[in-house]
C-alpha cells in the first residue's frame, strides 16, 4: 500500500477528504495542514514512513526554494491546476463581478485574456514572489474596482483577511486526477530496485538526457535536461508514460543494450538492475544527434496520431479508414480530400504511423501557410549564395528532411503553379536538386497531399498542372464531412466536452438529451467547429449542476453558432431552427417558454419580428403560445 503525506493550507483539508472518498485505490493519506511559511514545522523524522509528499502553490514554492533537502528525503509530487480549472474559476468569480484578479506564482502562464470576451469580464493576471508582494497587489487593484480573485489557498486566505471574494483555483475532478497520478508513480517507486544505482546514473550523466524505465519500459524518473529538451513544466509530467508511447518508437527487443534510431534522436536503453523480477532501465539520448536536429528540423518529425486517436461510429468512416490502412502499406502518392476540418491531417498522419515507415521522419507541410516567396527553397533546400541572405552552408529541404518517412503536402491546391513544376518532377523522379546547385539528391519519401478545393476545377482555370495531379492522385481517400456523418457528431462531441473539463456525468446527461438536436445544425466547420462548439459551451458551463440550466446554455450556444453560420463556400447562410425534442427532453418546456416570453417582450409583442428571431414560423409561434399560456401574459 502506498503511503502519502499531503500538506496543504487548513482552509482545503475538507476537499482533500471528499476527493479521497471518491477514490477507491490500496493507499494511506495523512494530511498535515500548516500555514504558508510554516514548512519548518515538518517534522523531518516522520518522513521516512511515507513514499511520497504531495503540496501546490505557495508551499511547493517555498519547499523548492528555501527547502531542498526535503525532497532529498522524500519525493515531492507537485500538484498542477489546468487551464480548464482557471476558466472555471473565471466562470464562478463572474457571480461576484466583471472585474476579476487572477493570482499565482511567476512559474505558471497561461493566456486568459481570450477568455474576457467570451466571458464578458475584465482579467487581469498578476504574479508574486511573497505573500506581502500578493496582499499589496490585492489591495492596489480593489482600490481599481477589482473585488474578486482567482487563486491557490494562501492567496484566497489573504483575499478573505481583505474583504475580496475568492475562488479556489482547484477543481475536485483536476484534485481527483492529480492524485491518482501521484498514487501511480509512489506504487512506481516501491517497486524500483537498485535505487541507488538509478540516482548515480542520472549524477553520472547529467549533461546527457536520461529516462529511467521499469521493466515494462514506463518512464520512472528523468533529469533536468530531459525535462529541457521535452519542455516540461515539471518531471512528473512524463511518470508513469510509456516510452514507445511518449516517443513514437516501437520497442520489440528486450535484448539489451538496445540501440534504436528515433526520427529526432539516437536512443540507448541499457538494463542498470539484474534482478529478474523487477529489472530496470536506463535511456540515454545521443547530445549530438538533439544538436543536428535542433538545426535543421523545422518540425516534429514524429506523427502524432494514429487510427486509434480518429473517433467514429458510422459506417462511412469505418469504410474510409479500412480502405486507408490497405493504402498505408502503399508507397504510391495518395491524395486526401475533404472540407476543412474533417481530419485530413490526422488521416495522413495515421498513414504514416500504420506504415512500414512509422519510424522514420513523418513531416508536415502547409502549402498555405508558407510565403510564396521562400516556399520553394523551404521545399526543395538550397545551397550557399543561391540568395540574398542564403544560410552559409545552404540548407536542406522538407523533402531531404523527410528522406526514408514521409512528407505530407497539406492544402496543395494553394500551391503556386510555378512550384508545382519543380514538384512534378520531384515526385516523378524520385530526386531533388537544391536551389542554387547542380547535385542531384535521390529521394526515398512517401508523398501524400490534401486538399479542400476541388482541383479539376483549378485546372481548367490554369491554377493547378493537370500533370501533377494524376501525378500525386494514384490513390485517394474522401473524407466525408460530419453531415455525411451524423452518427459520428455525439461521440465526437463527447470526446471534446470530457477534453475540455466537463464532469463525466454531465457529459452523458447532455449527449442523451441533445443527440436528436445536434443533426439539425449543418455544422459546415465540421470537427474543427465542433471543438469550438466544446471549448465555447464548457467555459459556459463550468458551475451548472441542474439540468434544465445546462440544457439552456447548451440550446444558447448552438442558436449562436446557426446565426453565424457558413457554408462549405464561406458564404452566410441561414441554417434551419434547432429542433428541440421535448418528448426526450421533458424539463426543456419551461426553458422554451421563457425562450418565447423573453424574445416578445424584447420586440414588444410583435410576432412577426420574434417568430423570425425565433427561426420559428408564425404559426408555430402561435401554437407555441397557446400551450404555454403566453397569451394570457402578453
Amino acid at each position: 500500500m502506498a503511503k502519502i503525506l499531503v500538506v496543504t493550507h487548513h482552509n482545503f483539508s475538507h476537499l482533500y477528504y471528499e476527493v479521497l472518498e471518491l477514490i477507491h485505490l490500496p493507499l494511506s493519506i495523512d494530511i498535515l495542514e500548516i500555514r504558508f511559511g510554516e514548512i519548518e514545522k515538518i517534522d523531518y523524522n516522520m518522513l521516512a514512513k511515507y513514499d511520497l509528499l504531495i503540496t501546490s502553490g505557495a508551499h511547493l514554492e517555498m519547499i523548492n526554494e528555501n527547502y531542498s533537502e526535503l525532497s532529498s528525503i522524500l519525493p515531492i509530487y507537485p500538484l498542477h491546476f489546468t487551464e480548464a480549472d482557471l476558466v472555471k474559476g473565471l466562470v464562478k468569480a463572474k457571480q461576484h463581478g466583471n472585474k476579476v484578479m487572477v493570482m499565482y506564482f511567476p512559474r505558471t502562464e497561461f493566456e486568459l485574456h481570450k477568455y474576457s470576451e467570451m466571458l464578458g469580464i475584465e482579467i487581469e493576471i498578476l504574479n508574486f514572489s511573497s505573500l506581502n508582494e500578493a496582499e499589496e497587489l490585492m489591495i492596489q487593484h480593489k482600490k481599481k474596482g477589482f473585488n474578486v480573485i482567482v487563486g491557490t489557498s494562501s492567496v484566497c486566505e489573504i483575499a478573505e483577511k481583505n474583504g475580496i471574494h475568492n475562488v479556489f483555483i482547484y477543481s475536485k475532478d483536476s484534485l481527483k486526477t492529480e492524485i491518482i497520478k501521484a498514487y501511480q508513480f509512489a506504487s512506481m517507486k516501491n517497486k524500483m530496485t537498485n535505487y541507488a544505482m538509478v540516482k548515480e546514473a542520472i549524477l553520472l550523466n547529467v549533461e546527457n538526457p536520461i529516462l529511467l524505465l521499469d521493466q515494462k519500459f514506463l518512464i520512472t524518473s528523468l533529469n533536468t535536461p530531459a525535462v529541457k529538451l521535452f519542455k516540461l513544466r515539471h518531471k512528473h509530467e512524463l511518470i508513469g508514460e510509456s516510452l514507445s508511447k511518449f516517443l513514437k518508437i516501437d520497442i520489440q527487443s528486450t535484448d539489451l543494450p538496445l540501440e534504436i534510431e528515433h526520427p529526432n534522436y539516437k536512443i540507448i536503453i541499457e538494463p542498470i538492475s539484474s534482478s529478474a523480477t523487477a529489472k530496470s532501465y536506463v535511456a540515454v539520448i545521443s547530445k549530438e544527434t538533439i544538436r543536428q536536429v535542433s538545426k535543421t528540423s523545422p518540425t516534429d518529425f514524429a506523427s502524432k496520431y494514429e487510427f486509434t486517436n480518429i473517433i467514429h461510429n458510422s459506417s462511412e468512416m469505418k469504410k474510409v479508414i479500412l480502405k486507408t490502412k490497405q493504402y498505408a502499406v502503399s508507397d504510391a502518392p495518395l491524395l486526401i480530400i475533404g472540407e476543412s476540418g474533417t481530419g485530413k491531417e490526422l488521416i495522413a498522419h495515421s498513414i504514416h504511423k500504420y506504415s512500414g515507415r512509422r519510424l522514420k521522419p513523418f513531416l508536415p507541410v502547409n502549402c498555405s501557410a508558407i510565403p510564396q516567396h521562400i516556399l520553394e527553397s523551404e521545399l526543395f533546400g538550397y545551397e550557399e549564395g543561391a540568395f540574398t541572405g542564403a544560410k552559409k552552408g545552404g540548407k536542406p529541404g522538407y523533402f531531404e528532411l523527410a528522406q526514408k518517412g514521409t512528407i505530407f503536402l497539406d492544402e496543395i491546391g494553394e500551391m503556386p503553379i510555378e512550384i508545382q513544376a519543380k514538384l512534378l518532377r520531384v515526385v516523378q523522379e524520385k530526386e531533388v536538386i537544391r536551389l542554387g546547385g547542380n547535385k542531384i539528391i535521390p529521394l526515398d519519401v512517401r508523398v501524400i497531399t490534401a486538399t479542400n478545393r476541388d482541383l479539376k476545377e483549378l485546372i481548367k482555370e490554369n491554377l493547378f498542372r493537370e500533370d501533377l495531379y494524376y501525378r500525386i492522385n494514384v490513390l485517394q481517400i474522401q473524407v466525408p464531412s460530419l453531415r455525411k456523418r451524423q452518427d459520428d457528431i455525439p461521440i465526437i462531441l463527447r470526446h471534446l466536452l470530457i477534453k475540455y473539463g466537463l464532469d463525466k456525468t454531465k457529459v452523458d446527461f447532455l449527449i442523451e438529451s441533445v443527440k436528436n438536436s445536434l443533426n439539425t445544425y449543418q455544422w459546415y466547420g465540421n470537427i474543427r467547429e465542433l471543438e469550438n462548439f466544446a471549448q465555447r459551451f464548457c467555459a459556459l458551463n463550468s458551475i451548472a449542476d441542474d439540468e434544465t440550466y445546462i440544457l439552456k446554455i447548451f440550446y444558447d450556444v448552438l442558436g449562436e453558432f446557426t446565426s453565424t453560420n457558413l457554408n462549405e463556400n464561406n458564404e452566410s447562410i441561414k441554417s434551419p431552427p434547432i429542433t428541440i425534442d421535448l418528448e426526450e427532453n421533458p424539463n426543456i418546456e419551461e426553458y422554451e417558454k421563457n425562450k418565447i416570453l423573453n424574445a416578445l417582450i424584447q420586440n414588444q409583442g410583435n410576432k412577426h419580428t420574434t417568430a423570425e428571431q425565433l427561426g420559428i414560423s408564425r404559426t408555430t409561434l402561435w401554437r407555441k403560445m397557446k400551450q404555454y399560456n403566453i397569451s394570457k401574459i402578453i
